[in-house]
């Protein structure tokens, strides 16, 4: 593989229901289109990414909050 992106991602590991979801686990939000965004769970509802604004940081996946109302139920574990 030359390069990752979201597309080639979600098409690689093994999907996790999001009830399973692990720390190191591989979550996917709907932003600019579908799978848009990705991230490491870290638990907690939390994950890593790479924010517009922050650059690396947590961010939540909790209701109510940007992420939380992305997330679209996609996680991959590798």
């Amino acid at each position: 593989m030359s390069g990752v992106t979201t597309d080639t991602l979600k098409t690689q590991g093994q999907a996790i229901n999001p009830k399973d979801m692990k720390p190191g686990d591989v979550v996917f939000f709907d932003t600019y289109k579908i799978d848009g965004h990705v991230g490491i769970y870290v638990g907690n509802n939390q994950f890593l990414g790479c924010q517009g604004k922050t650059g690396v940081a947590i961010a939540s996946m909790a209701k109510g909050t940007y992420f939380g109302e992305r997330f679209n139920g996609r996680v991959k574990r590798f």
